[in-house]
């Protein structure tokens, strides 16, 4: 039986206490907070596991690290002395990254000037000219130019036109590739992205006899239900064209599907299968075969009574009488249900996504016995827990589940009112959220469908169950199709204060909570391919989505008064209400470098805000809520050097110029291009200030948007002569060159073939030019069936650097094969096969007991049986035993075994041992002690988890290794 696992969001955060936890994202975007120990602000020594296990994102076009890295060498590799030229022509700041698919650009720009001057002409005009203009880049035939169909040209309030063609072929659009562009109002090409695919008429035209589907609408719709563990409920179905839209909201169209394999027919299916299973897939349409998954989820008459913030808060806790049909919220003949203009909201206390009877609220001012007057008061229970006050105002009882119904009408109502009032702000200059920017309006057929209380019926005796509690998400599909908030209760029932720490309340009353929901909605819609797809998959970009999320709900409450913010640091917390005052985030969001304040502690006892190294210990291990916070403190640099105003519009403009799955340093880039674009550049010279103040300077080094353990730098660009980085790759046991290894500077083409790439000819031999002088932190050589090298390099004028790979005789990439293994298969995105893709970012995660993943203090061994191409004296083995999959630490390998075979039948020991903390997030060398030559076969035991005190602390315990067990890779190095 195969276990669904969580894709891979789960919690890791062994250092922060129950009142620092973050809203936790699961895969793709659902959050759900965890609980810890009862010493809160500080840091607690118990790592925490809880929320719903479910699929995470994938995608054929880039399975892995070492198949991009290998096709993304083929690139540079094919590079024309002409489109080399053309990289020189943009200079130092230029950018010129190409997909490792399609051989086309995934980003053309420049952080110093814009590639075309002015011009009076059509700003579609001008970007097709100038792609028509350079063939030696983006390798566009006229045939090719016809199949771009323009889907969106929006004008932002700097006058930016953001221009989206997708690829379309017979009616059939192409999936995730097409065209995107940003021109200034004055007609200057700022970017141009996308990946388009080159020859997609033929290609089309040559697979269309054979991609006929096989399989129907309603059987994709079915598939991708069954992928994320749903069921399929019935559903009338009606056909237009190419697409299907289903009764209850799911769709299904068919796409072309572009990888570096071909071209396939697919389906692209939105299916709502409850709760956070809300899910976009692409589908091959003849074998079923999974290409795509993105989990969606990242949280008078009309008087009524609401909050601005939190019940009991010193500004904006206190009702108020605001009427939802003078501001324009609801129609006004509206009488039984919260359905407005951009919101419609009801209590879904069985999570089945559907308002039911019993679960919606009249309109205020039409319920009450005389028919008028402003509703609806809130109840307080502040017997409830020990943290209830004044401050703090208790909205439920946890230890009587049913009592969540008595405020059941305010929850809603006020829920209703903070998300069609943050709608509005975000509307406004300077963030100019609006419709034609992609916002959310009943009138372009996608309002909020916001399920206020959801899940707070699930449990048998009629309150939450596990899945339902200390959570809320936001799950948001592509333009024009309705986004759902889901808001839950918090605090466990049966739950002392020690055990879970937040205040029984409800997240609809924390405006703190549903604005950084909301604002998800925000980032998934400027983040996106050219069909509007978001792109916020990896850990850096998820970390970015997270604080953008907390960046833009306080800076909406510290503009109205309702948060503090002076000069001094540490005072603005997000989620103040549910956390009762104490941290919620590991620090204040407003905490400068080296700031002193008992709210800028760092999880070592440092004082003061993070910087990018802080990216994977902020919260213990890298995830996404925890990491973000290095990200968001810097934006509020920028707000407290520019001003709010300023500082928001080149914040979201630079979201709109972003390009797909961004690291923190492209995020950089793009502010940067913001601001050239507003004032000319005038104040790049304080962005980055701001950026390498908080380690995000030029030479600032990451291997991709997976990479999690970045590499600071506090320098600013550099000015004067570029020189080259060239030198040789050669067999560190043989001596023999390496032909075709991608050789890149981390931080400046990542993973991709593009500015600071080069590929190594037949004689080994590298040489990237236009490198500015610097030592570079992360220089990576990636070539199959070697070992990854990342190190750091020193580029001054003359100078050649070497690298000496050794050959990982286990990697797939130079044909090693998984030939068995025990336990439950996670593929695509956590299978066995991962242990020996090279790369560090993704990994083999394993159940800790049975294949069910039933939490346990009694640890079922696994392997994986790996077959090396070749018979091998081996001398070392290399091996990464950390959580992966979103998993916490405990989750990490502890006791292992090694075992060897000539014949894949006789096996025996290698080597033994016991991994700790201390060997996370990094290759350990491990020296074999016997039965080391001749070997074809190599077996990796799982034997525990890093669980400490397993036999306590397991299975009730709150450590995710009680369920799954994981290690990253295993490398073996030797002589044939």
């Amino acid at each position: 039986m195969t276990t669904s696992r969580r894709g891979r969001g789960l919690l890791a955060v062994s250092a922060v206490s129950a009142a620092a936890v973050a809203l936790a994202m699961t895969a793709g975007g659902a959050d759900a907070a965890q609980t810890a120990g009862p010493d809160k602000g500080k840091a607690a020594q118990a790592e925490n596991f809880t929320g719903k296990e479910q699929k995470g994102f994938y995608d054929a076009r880039t399975p892995d690290a070492k198949t991009t890295h290998a096709r993304a060498a083929k690139v540079a590799g094919k590079e024309s002395a002409a489109s080399e030229k053309f990289r020189s022509s943009l200079g130092t700041q230029g950018v010129v990254e190409l997909d490792p698919n399609t051989g086309t650009p995934a980003q053309v720009t420049k952080l110093n000037g814009f590639l075309t001057g002015r011009s009076a002409k059509k700003a579609d005009v001008i970007v097709l000219d100038y792609v028509k203009a350079h063939p030696e880049v983006f390798k566009l035939s006229d045939a090719d130019l016809k199949t771009l169909k323009l889907r969106k040209d929006y004008v932002d309030d700097l006058g930016t036109h953001h221009i989206f063609w997708s690829q379309v072929v017979d009616g059939v659009e192409v999936f995730g590739n097409g065209l995107k562009a940003n021109v200034t109002k004055h007609g200057q090409i700022v970017s141009i992205m996308g990946a388009p695919v080159a020859g997609l008429t033929s290609a089309a035209q040559t697979r269309s006899a054979a991609a006929a589907p096989k399989i129907s609408a309603a059987g994709a719709r079915s598939a991708a239900i069954e992928d994320v563990g749903g069921s399929t409920k019935s559903a009338t179905a009606k056909t237009s064209g190419v697409k299907t839209t289903f009764s209850n909201g799911d769709t299904a169209k068919q796409v072309w599907f572009h990888t570096a394999d071909g071209l396939r027919k697919g389906w692209l299916t939105y299916v709502n299968a409850g709760g956070t299973k809300v899910y976009t897939h692409v589908l091959d349409a003849q074998s079923g075969a999974l290409l795509y998954r993105q989990n969606l989820s990242s949280s008078a008459n009309g008087d009524a009574l609401v909050q601005d913030y939190y019940p009991g808060a010193a500004k904006g806790g206190t009702q108020r009488v605001e009427n939802l049909i003078y501001n324009k919220w609801l129609p006004k003949n509206a009488k039984t249900l919260l359905d407005g203009t951009s919101v419609a909201a009801w209590a879904d206390v069985n999570d089945d996504n559907q308002p039911n009877a019993g679960e919606t609220v009249k309109v205020p001012g039409t319920a009450g016995p005389s028919g008028t007057g402003a509703q609806y008061k809130l109840t307080t229970f502040q017997n409830a827990s020990s943290f209830c006050s004044a401050s703090f105002i208790c909205t439920w009882d946890p230890a009587k589940p049913d009592s969540w119904k008595t405020n059941m009408n305010q929850d809603v109502t006020n829920a209703f009112y903070l998300a069609s009032n943050y709608h509005d702000w975000l509307a406004k200059p300077p963030i100019s959220f609006t419709p034609a920017a992609g916002s959310f309006d009943a009138a372009g057929g996608d309002p909020v469908h916001l399920n206020a209380l959801d899940g707070a019926a699930t449990a048998a005796n009629g309150g939450p169950d596990a899945d339902h509690i200390d959570n809320a998400n936001m799950s948001t599909p592509p333009d024009g199709t309705s986004p759902t908030m889901q808001m839950y209760l918090w605090h466990t029932p049966g739950a002392t204060d020690a055990q879970d720490g937040f205040t029984p309340a409800s997240g609809a009353n924390d405006a703190s909570v549903l604005y950084h929901e909301y604002t998800h909605g925000l980032s998934y819609r400027l983040v996106t391919d050219p069909q509007g797809n978001a792109t916020l998959n990896s850990i850096q970009a998820g970390s970015m989505g997270e604080a953008w999320s907390d960046f833009y709900a306080m800076d909406y409450l510290v503009s109205h008064g309702l948060e503090k913010d002076t000069t001094a640091p540490g005072e603005v917390l997000e989620g103040r209400y549910v956390a009762h005052g104490d941290l919620f985030r590991t620090q204040a969001i407003d905490c400068r470098v080296h700031a002193v304040s008992p709210n800028c502690i760092q999880p070592d006892g440092s004082k003061g805000g993070y910087t990018y190294a802080d990216f994977p210990t902020i919260g213990g291990a890298p995830e996404v809520h925890a990491s973000g916070e290095v990200w968001a403190q810097t934006l509020w640099d920028l707000r407290e050097r520019f001003g709010r105003t300023y500082a928001l519009s080149l914040i979201t403009r630079a979201m709109e110029l972003s390009p797909e799955d961004p690291t923190m340093l492209d995020m950089r880039n793009a502010i940067v291009q913001a601001d050239l674009i507003a004032s000319g550049g005038l104040h790049a010279d304080t962005i980055w200030t701001v950026f390498a103040n908080r380690g995000m300077g030029w030479y600032a080094g990451v291997v991709d948007g997976g990479d999690a353990y970045p590499a600071e730098d506090f320098h600013k660009p550099p000015t004067g002569a570029t020189t080259s980085l060239s030198g040789t790759v050669k067999d560190k046991d043989t001596g023999a060159p390496v032909a075709g290894a991608l050789v890149y500077v981390g931080g400046h083409s990542s993973g991709y073939a593009g500015d600071y790439a080069a590929s190594t000819d037949a004689q080994g031999n590298y040489t990237i030019t236009g490198v500015a002088p610097g030592t570079y932190p992360k220089v990576v050589v990636s070539a199959p069936g070697y070992e990854l090298i990342v190190q750091s390099v020193k580029v001054s004028k003359g100078a050649k650097t070497d690298f000496t790979p050794r050959r990982n005789w286990a990697a797939a990439s130079g044909g090693g094969t998984v030939t068995g293994f025990n336990g439950p298969d996670f593929s695509p995105q956590c299978g066995p096969a991962f242990a020996i893709d090279n790369a560090q970012g993704t990994g083999w995660g394993s159940t800790t007991g049975d294949d069910n993943g039933t939490a346990t203090n009694q640890m079922i061994a696994k392997h994986v049986d790996i077959k090396l191409p070749a018979k091998v004296d081996i001398s070392n083995f290399n091996v990464d035993p950390s959580n992966t999959c979103g998993d916490p630490g405990s989750s990490s390998t502890g006791q292992y075994k090694i075992e060897t075979s000539a014949d894949g039948s006789t096996w025996a020991t290698a080597a033994s041992g016991t991994f700790d903390a201390s060997n996370r997030g990094k290759y350990n060398l491990v020296a074999p002690t016997g039965n080391a030559t001749g070997v074809q076969y190599v077996r990796f035991w799982m034997l525990s988890p890093q669980v400490p005190d397993f036999q306590t602390n397991c299975p009730n315990g709150a450590f995710g290794g009680c369920k799954f067990t994981d290690m990253t890779e295993l490398q073996v190095f030797g002589t044939k």
